[in-house]
Protein backbone atom coordinates (compact mmCIF):
# COMPACT_ATOMS: atom_id res chain seq x y z
CA UNK A 1 0.00 0.00 0.00
CA UNK A 2 1.47 3.44 -1.01
CA UNK A 3 1.95 6.05 2.13
CA UNK A 4 1.11 10.10 1.30
CA UNK A 5 2.34 12.51 3.42
CA UNK A 6 0.09 15.13 4.40
CA UNK A 7 0.01 18.58 6.20
CA UNK A 8 -2.31 18.66 9.03
CA UNK A 9 -4.71 21.97 9.47
CA UNK A 10 -3.02 22.84 12.65
CA UNK A 11 0.80 22.50 10.69
CA UNK A 12 -0.60 24.31 7.40
CA UNK A 13 0.60 28.18 6.85
CA UNK A 14 0.69 30.66 4.14
CA UNK A 15 -1.59 29.68 1.14
CA UNK A 16 -2.72 25.62 2.66
CA UNK A 17 -3.86 27.83 5.65
CA UNK A 18 -5.92 29.70 3.84
CA UNK A 19 -7.43 26.65 1.54
CA UNK A 20 -8.22 24.80 4.58
CA UNK A 21 -10.28 27.46 6.45
CA UNK A 22 -11.76 27.86 2.93
CA UNK A 23 -12.56 24.36 3.17
CA UNK A 24 -14.03 24.04 6.96
CA UNK A 25 -16.26 26.82 6.23
CA UNK A 26 -18.07 24.46 3.74
CA UNK A 27 -20.88 22.16 4.84
CA UNK A 28 -20.24 18.58 5.01
CA UNK A 29 -22.41 15.95 5.91
CA UNK A 30 -21.83 14.93 9.61
CA UNK A 31 -20.37 10.87 7.72
CA UNK A 32 -17.64 13.30 6.51
CA UNK A 33 -16.85 14.82 10.13
CA UNK A 34 -13.30 12.98 11.47
CA UNK A 35 -13.76 12.12 14.96
CA UNK A 36 -10.14 14.45 15.17
CA UNK A 37 -9.99 18.51 14.92
CA UNK A 38 -8.61 18.35 11.55
CA UNK A 39 -9.43 18.11 7.70
CA UNK A 40 -11.15 14.68 6.12
CA UNK A 41 -8.65 12.73 5.32
CA UNK A 42 -9.75 13.02 1.15
CA UNK A 43 -8.89 17.01 1.85
CA UNK A 44 -5.42 16.23 3.63
CA UNK A 45 -4.57 13.81 1.07
CA UNK A 46 -4.38 17.36 -1.39
CA UNK A 47 -2.64 18.96 1.07
CA UNK A 48 0.98 19.26 -0.96
CA UNK A 49 -0.98 21.27 -3.58
CA UNK A 50 -3.25 23.74 -2.18
CA UNK A 51 -4.51 25.01 -6.03
CA UNK A 52 -5.31 21.50 -6.84
CA UNK A 53 -7.06 20.87 -3.95
CA UNK A 54 -9.37 24.33 -4.18
CA UNK A 55 -10.66 23.10 -7.52
CA UNK A 56 -10.91 19.85 -6.85
CA UNK A 57 -13.20 20.59 -4.41
CA UNK A 58 -14.85 23.27 -5.61
CA UNK A 59 -16.27 20.84 -8.66
CA UNK A 60 -17.72 18.54 -5.96
CA UNK A 61 -18.96 21.22 -4.11
CA UNK A 62 -20.38 22.62 -6.49
CA UNK A 63 -23.18 19.66 -6.67
CA UNK A 64 -24.19 20.43 -2.97
CA UNK A 65 -26.29 23.53 -4.50
CA UNK A 66 -27.96 21.27 -6.08
CA UNK A 67 -31.56 19.75 -6.06
CA UNK A 68 -29.41 15.79 -5.57
CA UNK A 69 -29.44 14.26 -2.37
CA UNK A 70 -26.13 12.82 -0.59
CA UNK A 71 -27.02 9.43 -1.96
CA UNK A 72 -26.96 10.72 -5.61
CA UNK A 73 -24.25 12.90 -4.95
CA UNK A 74 -22.13 9.95 -2.91
CA UNK A 75 -22.99 8.09 -6.35
CA UNK A 76 -21.34 10.33 -8.69
CA UNK A 77 -18.44 10.94 -6.58
CA UNK A 78 -18.15 7.26 -6.57
CA UNK A 79 -18.34 6.59 -10.00
CA UNK A 80 -15.75 9.47 -10.63
CA UNK A 81 -13.24 7.96 -8.91
CA UNK A 82 -13.52 4.56 -10.09
CA UNK A 83 -13.74 6.04 -13.66
CA UNK A 84 -10.25 8.10 -12.63
CA UNK A 85 -9.05 4.63 -10.76
CA UNK A 86 -9.18 6.08 -7.71
CA UNK A 87 -9.40 3.90 -4.80
CA UNK A 88 -9.02 6.31 -1.78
Amino acid sequence: MAWLGTISRSDAVGELAETYAMMAARPIPDAYRPPHDDAPGIIRAHSLDPELMRRTFAISGSLHGTALDWADRELISSVTSRTNECFY
